[in-house]
């Protein structure tokens, strides 16, 4: 089954889940918080990628075992004869949710406004000095001093279409500090296997399956139903009412109450 959040949190964190989970159309899950923001370069939280992961996708990710793989960027290297300099050569006909295409101007606008002041992920860019598009499919970074792992920085920093981004007006980050609002703090428009059909913060956020992913293997999961339940007591109980199908962050005292319950 594909899911995001599965491979992710199964293998960090204690979790429980109904016995009926691998043959779900609609996923349920609850953690104790909601994401802060869905604004992708706005905060560089674990409650808040757990949701965007499903939306919006980043150049390089991590597989099951830790090892850098393609995401949106198919390869990468350092440029011949510049240390300095990595080039990422792009994944093609990716389009986003709105059917806009996926090209290297998203990535130059993307790491532009991902250094910017109000972005808790600036200093993962700290070492950026120029982000050029070489042409639709190929972008260079350049770096002010070589650094042989930059790459690593860029799972966590989502490709936000530039277009999207101009026409909403949300060229710049959302200024969470401070209180202020944009239009990507509710409103998504990612390439990734999920799109956003509805939000409503600190109580439900639905995600639905993207019929026009690009990757071969397409979701299974048709939906995925996140629920918010801070209170600890609460969440168990969804997990056993059958409320839920998904439970993160388990209680210690629960733990072996849940394990030894038939059906989770």
């Amino acid at each position: 089954m594909q899911s995001n959040i599965l491979s992710l949190v199964a293998a960090t964190l204690i979790i429980a889940s109904s016995t009926q989970l691998s043959n779900a159309e609609t996923l349920r899950w609850t953690r104790a918080a909601d994401a802060l923001t869905l604004d992708p370069h706005a905060q560089n939280d674990g409650v808040t990628h757990a949701i965007l992961n499903h939306i919006y996708e980043s150049l390089v990710w991590r597989d099951a075992e830790g090892k850098l793989v393609p995401r949106l960027a198919t390869e990468w290297s350092l440029k011949e004869g510049d240390p300095t300099t990595w080039v990422f050569k792009l994944r093609k006909d990716v389009k986003f949710h709105d059917g806009a295409d996926f090209t290297a101007d998203d990535v130059v606008f993307t790491l532009d406004r991902a250094r910017s002041d109000k972005s808790n992920l600036r200093q993962l860019h700290a070492d950026v000095e120029k982000v050029t598009a070489v042409d639709d499919n190929t972008v260079e970074v350049k770096l002010r001093a070589p650094n042989a792992i930059y790459p690593n920085n860029l799972t966590g920093t989502y490709i936000l279409d530039k277009e999207w981004a101009e026409k909403h007006d949300v060229k710049d980050v959302q200024d969470i500090a401070a209180g202020k609002d944009n239009y990507a703090v509710r409103n998504t428009n990612g390439t990734g296997p999920y799109t956003l059909k509805s939000r409503e913060v600190g109580v439900r956020t639905v995600l639905d399956a993207n019929p026009a992913y690009w990757a071969e293997k397409k979701p299974e999961i048709t939906e995925i139903v996140y629920t918010p339940i801070a209170d600890n007591a609460t969440r168990v109980a969804a997990l056993l009412s059958g409320e839920v199908d998904f439970l993160h962050e388990v209680p210690v005292q629960d733990i072996e109450r849940l394990r030894n319950t038939p059906g989770i």
